[in-house]
């Protein structure tokens, strides 16, 4: 009886490692469909180029993907996906040229979240600066100069919308939401500051978070064990065990963020819906 416990408990802990090490290649699998990929086809184009630019909530393989419904709603166009996971705003200024070297027609550009998440307290700042390999620690201030700082860079031929940020878990007076709400302060003044297109994505979200049927059960934990039980534990429900994002979401009592961060299809659906109604409008 022992020897079989022991080979049981053997047994779980490999499947458990192997589920981990599957969810992390996929979270560390770049986009599809980036400028990258596609710089040939590029090269000859004859449709509008559409570029969305962000972290994961962009990238769309750590929930769902609300750039791959832009592409099927928008066939002939070229959408690339220009979310890379654990982005920083200081990381997209670092890659934006070959971005910029497609010469999109359409930017829409979401960054920030992790910005928000790296400054809230001194451990998750000094997490983000060496898993990124950031020269200094993301602060609020960091960001207030170099948002504007990209959109001068992206600020030519391309038509730019700017999205404020979701929230982090669904508890709207949380702390956490509170300097989320400062970063999207300075979002709307400087979309309004440069005349650039504004996609209320914040407010969106709340709209809908005040429609939830059951109440949130647990708030945002900034430490780093709970971030990753909540996103490779998702994970392996959504691509082992075939759970849907907003299945997840619920059994964890949320309603738009099956981890409290990222997007399930409500909350992608949401972002869908008001990228093509800006889509549609230029």
């Amino acid at each position: 009886m022992f020897l079989f416990i022991l080979y049981l408990l053997i047994a779980t802990v490999i499947l458990i490692t192997v589920a981990f090490f599957y969810v992390s290649s996929i979270a560390a699998t770049p986009p599809k469909g980036s400028s990258g990929d596609l710089s040939k086809e590029l090269s000859l184009k004859s449709s509008r180029v559409i570029a969305c630019i962000g972290d994961s909530l962009t990238h769309g393989n750590i929930g769902e993907c609300w750039v791959e419904s832009l592409r099927n709603e928008y066939p002939e166009d070229i959408v690339l996906n220009e979310g890379i996971n654990g982005d920083v705003v200081w990381q997209v200024n670092k890659r934006i040229e070959l971005i910029i070297n497609c010469s999109p027609d359409i930017i829409i550009l979401m960054i920030g979240s992790n910005d928000a998440m790296a400054s809230f307290n001194k451990k998750s700042g000094e997490r983000y600066k060496s898993k990124n390999k950031l020269p200094e620690i993301p602060t609020f201030e960091s960001y207030q100069k170099l948002l504007p700082k990209l959109l001068d860079k992206l600020n030519g031929k391309s038509k730019i919308a700017l999205c404020t940020l979701p929230p982090i878990g669904e508890n709207k007076n949380s702390a956490i939401n509170k300097h989320v709400r400062k970063f999207n302060d300075f979002i709307e003044l400087t979309a309004n500051n440069k005349n650039i297109n504004l996609i209320p994505v914040s407010n969106l979200l709340w709209d809908d978070l005040s429609k939830r049927t059951y109440p949130v059960k647990s708030d945002y934990d900034p430490n780093s064990l709970p971030i990753i039980r909540r996103i490779y534990g998702g994970m392996m429900h959504h691509y082992i065990f075939k759970k849907s994002w907003d299945e997840i979401a619920k059994s964890k009592g949320q309603w738009l963020l099956f981890d409290q961060i990222h997007l399930g299809e409500r909350a992608a659906k949401i972002l869908f819906n008001a990228t093509k109604k800006y889509i549609s409008s230029v």
